[in-house]
């Protein structure tokens, strides 16, 4: 028999409403699991066990009497510890934060507890989401890293923890963690969900996106996050939520590029073999050239990133240098050296690339290419993001889907990306390539 933890969140919520499925026995068949493997995966920082029951037995209570809290209603989260969640602390990874804990939810977490949701604790964060590696580890192979820098949030959700888990962008946060840990990272575009609330790396860059264990899950959180949502749960109690209507793409832009020349063999025979796959369905696969502003994406979100970072920290920094670990002070040093005319020159550049890649997708469906280099590295490293960071520097739709596995069993992704305010098209797009992938493994 299924265990509750294995469903979908989608599953999860129709079974509730149904009253096939009670929200605690969901809550305690993830606890179970977390209680067994947190010990070696380390995806929590803090959990909130005792509250989340307590909710989740108030929830049971009032669904008998039609008191339903909307399409999450009882369906436990993870929550990157970066963002603010009322009643816990936010330490942001660090010793050299200290949040406290918060008395309001980040807009994002508030929107999912209006529609029912329950969040189960913290998961674990690098220091400041930047690229110091975490204590979590890959529940496909614990040898491995999940990812950085929602690391906790990705493995959460792969290893059955809870159903589904925020986490945060900057460069390639939320679809690096996806593709190494199996499941389905999404982000929308740049400022289409809240970041306040979220303790920032870059406010240029910085994205609120998810992990889950399918696109259909992806797209229902996407709904209920967005600032323009597109119900109302609080007087919509019954209504259900939108649903996700794959649809078949026409035509595919494989961008080649640095994609190709940096990856590793085995990402990119993986995205060879899922291009064949669409090419046979008769989907047209285009070729042409990135944009040449492409080409200094790194440089332009070096410039960016460290200025800012270096103006959010420098009080604190001045003041608790010892707590920050070598790679943020470099980042900081460097970022209080930056004169004001290049950072501008940056910031123009970045508005240079939105445009020229709008243009070029708006002759697409998506675009496609491999999630990462390589598959999961050794732990001493959260892994390059080459590969996702030009669509945070120009904040385009984002998303990853599991596509199959290495041979040595670790999970590969390819990505799809669509252009500025096309994220419903590239979600429908993503349920129907993911629909074909049948990609349906889980952590041994």
């Amino acid at each position: 028999m299924t265990k509750p933890r294995e469903l979908s969140l989608f599953q999860a919520a129709e079974q509730l409403r149904r009253g096939e499925l009670s929200a605690e026995a969901l809550l305690l068949s993830c606890l179970e699991r977390i209680e067994a493997r947190q010990p070696e995966i380390r995806a929590w920082v803090r959990l909130y066990p005792e509250e989340a029951l307590e909710t989740a037995r108030r929830q049971d209570r009032d669904s008998p009497r039609g008191r339903w809290r909307g399409p999450l209603h009882g369906i436990p989260l993870g929550v990157k510890d970066i963002i603010d969640v009322r009643g816990m602390e936010t330490k942001a990874g660090s010793e050299a934060y200290d949040g406290g804990v918060v008395e309001a939810d980040a807009p994002v977490v508030a929107a999912l507890r209006d529609a029912g949701a329950i969040v189960l604790g913290k998961t674990v964060t690098t220091p400041f989401a930047f690229r110091d590696p975490s204590e979590t580890r890959n529940p496909w192979n614990p040898a491995h890293s999940p990812g950085g820098s929602s690391a906790g949030s990705g493995a959460a959700v792969a290893d059955r923890m809870c159903l589904a888990a925020l986490g945060t962008q900057t460069a390639g946060s939320v679809l690096r963690p996806a593709a190494f840990n199996g499941v389905v990272g999404f982000k929308s575009g740049y400022g289409e969900v809240s970041v306040e609330g979220v303790v920032p790396l870059s406010w240029q860059f910085d994205h609120v996106g998810t992990l889950t264990r399918n696109v259909e899950d992806a797209h229902l959180l996407w709904h209920i996050m967005r600032t323009r949502r597109t119900l109302d749960w609080q007087s919509t109690r019954e209504k259900l939520p939108p649903v996700l209507l794959p649809k078949a793409p026409r035509r595919i832009w494989r961008v080649r590029d640095f994609f190709e020349t940096e990856s590793s063999p085995e990402c990119l025979n993986n995205l060879e073999g899922v291009c064949r796959e669409l090419a046979a369905t008769g989907v047209e696969i285009v070729e042409r050239s990135l944009p040449i502003s492409f080409a200094k994406v790194r440089d332009t979100y070096r410039m960016i990133l460290t200025t800012e970072a270096a103006l959010f920290h420098r009080e604190s920094y001045a003041m608790r240098k010892h707590l920050y670990t070598p790679h943020l002070a470099e980042l900081f040093e460097a970022g209080l050296q930056v004169r004001a005319v290049d950072y501008v020159a940056a910031v123009r550049h970045r508005s240079e690339m939105r445009e020229e890649i709008a243009e070029i997708l708006a002759g697409v469906d998506a675009a496609i290419m491999s999630s990462a280099l390589t598959s999961a590295p050794l732990p001493d490293t959260t892994g390059d993001p080459l590969f996702n960071m030009p669509w945070s520097v120009s904040g385009i739709p984002a998303l990853s889907l599991p596509s199959g596995l290495s041979d040595s069993g670790l999970p590969l992704g390819v990505q799809l990306v669509s252009g500025p305010g096309a994220e419903e098209e590239l979600l429908s797009t993503g349920g129907w390539v993911e629909s074909l992938l049948a990609f349906h493994d889980a952590p041994p």
